[in-house]
């Protein structure tokens, strides 16, 4: 099994810390979580802000249908809602 694309489906770790920081910035300033699935909720998640290590990186455009590993493409959310999401 060849390891190496492994690589380029995973974001790093400056990455992560670069756009949950962001993310989560936004996300006090509005009052909403800083995972936007549970901020469009209306539990007790939607204002919830998470700690970068109970969130995952996760590309906006699958990896799998040609979206970049890269900061452009990279929004944080909550373990949840990532496995949830799949490769949608």
């Amino acid at each position: 099994s060849d390891i190496s694309l492994l690589n380029i489906r995973v974001f790093d770790q400056r990455t992560k810390k670069v756009v949950y920081q962001k993310q989560t910035t936004d996300a006090k300033q509005r009052g909403i979580s800083n995972c936007p699935f549970c901020a469009i909720g209306h539990d007790a998640n939607a204002k919830r802000i998470y700690k970068e290590a109970e969130m995952d990186a996760d590309h906006v455009t699958a990896w799998s249908k040609g979206g970049a590993t890269d900061e452009t493409n990279c929004q944080m959310l909550c373990k949840t809602h990532n496995r949830a999401k799949g490769n949608r």
